[in-house]
């Protein structure tokens, strides 16, 4: 983030918080009053809350430590998602006090944290309230923005020049399982929009966590376009897919040793950057 941009920060907050007074922040296209208590698809008003907060050791090596701020609410309805309560209750979630998360990420830099990572739930739907403690923090942190991507043009133009990496969640390779898994049957067109911008002006890594029995209609679309499009760009595949307890559409059972094997070595024989 560069101390031009910083100082710009204070503006775009004021323009993100004008957004909510006719929400269109994402898709969903609610067009909703967050200013008055109005609460659309992702049930936010606008008041930006957090659920947890921590010093994280188990992300992209390159990440890592990373102070990790936890946004609630989020835009889309994931079935397997693991913090859900806080994205179907968002209210219940704390108040962002951005004097104390501005001297919390000074204090984690200060000894050795490289990142400052922003997650939820979905970032972008509080980048009101993200703007703002960004407005507050010293400009030399390395930001990050851990999204599901799943957002309208005006959240990529008031991150331009602030985000230091994407780590973009691509979740789906197609628009039939994202329509099942994710509530989403547009989601696949926005996401791949958005990273493509993303990659215009920052790092970008691509993190797809491997669905059991999802290889052909999810993982091989997924790499294929990156090959195409950003093979350049890095890559990070998970196997650490949980189960939810009521699986509906969402895979029943845990991935297999062989399956995370072979998406890799499919990855590497594509050429693509496949990171740890």
């Amino acid at each position: 983030m560069s101390v031009a941009v910083h100082k710009d920060i204070s503006e775009r907050a004021r323009q993100a918080r004008k957004a909510l007074t006719d929400c269109n922040l994402c898709p969903r296209h609610c067009g909703v009053d967050r200013t008055a208590g109005e609460k659309g698809f992702c049930r936010l008003d606008d008041t930006a809350r957090y659920f947890r907060e921590v010093l994280y050791f188990n992300e992209e090596s390159e990440l890592i430590p990373s102070y990790q701020i936890f946004f609630s609410g989020c835009n889309l309805v994931c079935e397997y998602c693991a913090v859900s309560q806080w994205n179907n209750q968002p209210w219940i979630a704390k108040e962002v006090d951005y004097d104390f998360f501005a001297a919390k990420t000074s204090y984690h830099f200060s000894r050795g944290a490289k990142t400052l990572n922003l997650l939820g739930g979905e970032p972008a739907v509080n980048i009101h309230g993200i703007l703002e403690l960004l407005s507050r923090i010293d400009s030399g942190i390395k930001v990050v923005w851990n999204s599901n991507m799943y957002y309208n043009n005006i959240v990529d133009s008031l991150l331009d020049g602030i985000v230091d990496i994407y780590l973009a969640d691509l979740k789906c390779g197609c628009n039939d399982c994202s329509k099942k898994l994710l509530g989403a049957d547009d989601y696949l067109e926005v996401v791949k929009r958005n990273i493509l911008k993303a990659a215009e002006h920052a790092d970008v890594i691509v993190r797809h966590i491997l669905l059991p029995g999802h290889s052909q209609c999810c993982l091989e679309p997924i790499l294929k376009w990156m090959k195409t499009e950003i093979p350049q760009v890095k890559l990070s595949l998970w196997g650490n897919y949980f189960p939810p307890v009521e699986a509906g559409a969402a895979p029943k059972e845990y991935l297999m040793p062989r399956e995370y094997i072979k998406a890799q070595e499919m990855a590497k024989n594509m050429g693509l950057n496949l990171i740890k």
